[in-house]
């Protein structure tokens, strides 16, 4: 049954009784609509999918009767929300607007199989796509965002079997990447960082858990890895550094809490430890040195307060404390030797402005303070480590080196 109306193109209504399923709250069957050309060929068809009276479903054929574009209304408001574009009768694109404000907001891009290539999002609503999603087999493999809104890519995304496998970032929007994540099974594993925009990488931070662990930087800019740092939750518990430059580790530090507790140092370059210092509340309290390279410690200097109140020495090699020299006000004033060895008091010394002012002998004088013995380099190396000079020294080169 046709009906002709002007410019000879002519409509039919129809009721389809058994394509469609009636609408639970409506008795009427719901409704298509076809419209045809002259030659009788259908050039669109409206339908009501759900039954509400109202066309939700638009779809337009080219001359050779093929699919050419159709729009759907999902929410049924009235309005189109989707629109699907088609050449040759096959999918190529799908624009969507999920806000119900008639903006579209997705992008959707098919390959000859029909499979998804590439889709665009708006997430910002700035009527552009900011961020692109690129797919291979129906996974996503690659997306490509620009979170500044600057009209270019700033981070750019990989996945694998689903997952994050790399981020890419470009932090300060000269197009080029400056940091760089690695994931593993979607958990992040390793950080790179480029802080100097130099196209070097300065920072490495390596995860477990998706916590940072230990952090390498390159404190020279000569892209080797001069410092090293480990954490245990948001704490820093140790510091190795090539302070140097010299291509080996010349200072480890030990923390507690987030305070730094003890610092051993090759402050001679000799590759050798010989030096320790302590605090308590990040406050420099003590320090022990190795002065003559034999590997056991023979200086102790006391601080307080940022001064030197106290030194103490072992002149003789027993590790036992034999010169004690009293401080004030930062200056040397009194100098106490057991010239014996016995731990007796067997001479004193008064200085004022760096001289002696004064001298004499005593007949077995109590110390002043009762020292502790002094301990090796690699005693102290491995209280602070777990390692001795010796197996430290194959660690000395800090790792990448």
């Amino acid at each position: 049954m046709a009906y002709f109306v002007k410019k000879s193109r002519f409509l039919l209504s129809i009721l389809l009784p058994f394509a469609l399923l009636p609408h639970p709250a409506d008795s009427q069957q719901p409704v298509a609509s076809f419209y045809y050309d002259e030659r009788g060929n259908v050039v669109r068809q409206e339908r009501d999918t759900n039954g509400d009276g109202k066309m939700d479903r638009w779809t337009h054929y080219n001359a050779q009767g093929q699919i050419e574009r159709v729009a759907q209304d999902s929410n049924f408001d009235g309005k189109p929300d989707s629109f699907a574009y088609y050449e040759t009768g096959k999918l190529v694109r799908q624009e969507i607007a999920s806000k119900n404000d008639g903006l579209i907001d997705s992008w959707l891009f098919f390959d000859e199989r029909g499979e998804i290539e590439r889709k665009g999002q708006d997430p910002n609503r700035s009527g552009k796509a900011t961020v692109w999603l690129y797919y291979q087999n129906g996974q996503v493999v690659r997306s490509e965002e620009n979170t500044k809104l600057a009209g270019k890519t700033d981070r750019t995304v990989f996945f694998h079997d689903g997952k994050i496998s790399r981020v890419d970032e470009d932090t300060n929007g000269d197009g080029k990447p400056d940091s760089y994540a690695y994931y593993e099974n979607g958990q992040l594993v390793r950080k790179e960082l480029d802080r100097k925009f130099s196209g070097m990488i300065d920072l490495w931070g390596y995860y477990q858990d998706g916590k940072l662990v230990k952090q390498e930087e390159d404190i020279h800019g000569n892209g080797k890895k001069g410092r090293v740092v480990y954490f245990q939750g948001a704490d820093v518990v140790r510091r190795e550094e090539d302070s140097a430059g010299r291509g080996r580790t010349d200072m480890i530090e030990i923390f507690s809490q987030g305070k730094i507790v003890k610092r051993i140092r090759d402050t001679k370059g000799a590759d050798k430890w010989d030096t320790v210092y302590y605090f308590k509340d990040n406050e420099l309290v003590r320090e022990e040195r190795d002065t003559d390279g034999n590997g056991i410690f023979d200086l102790r200097i006391i601080y307080e307060k940022g001064q030197i109140v106290r030194q103490e020495a072992d002149t003789n090699g027993d590790r036992m404390v034999d010169v004690w020299v009293n401080f004030q006000n930062g200056e040397q004033s009194e100098q106490l030797e057991d010239q014996a060895f016995r731990g007796k008091i067997t001479a004193r010394y008064v200085f004022k402005s760096g001289q002696v002012t004064a001298q004499e002998q005593v007949a077995d004088g109590e110390p002043p303070t009762a020292a502790a013995p002094f301990v090796s380099v690699d005693e102290e190396l491995r209280s602070m480590t777990g390692l001795t000079a010796s197996s430290a020294g194959d660690s000395r080169v800090l790792a990448g080196q």
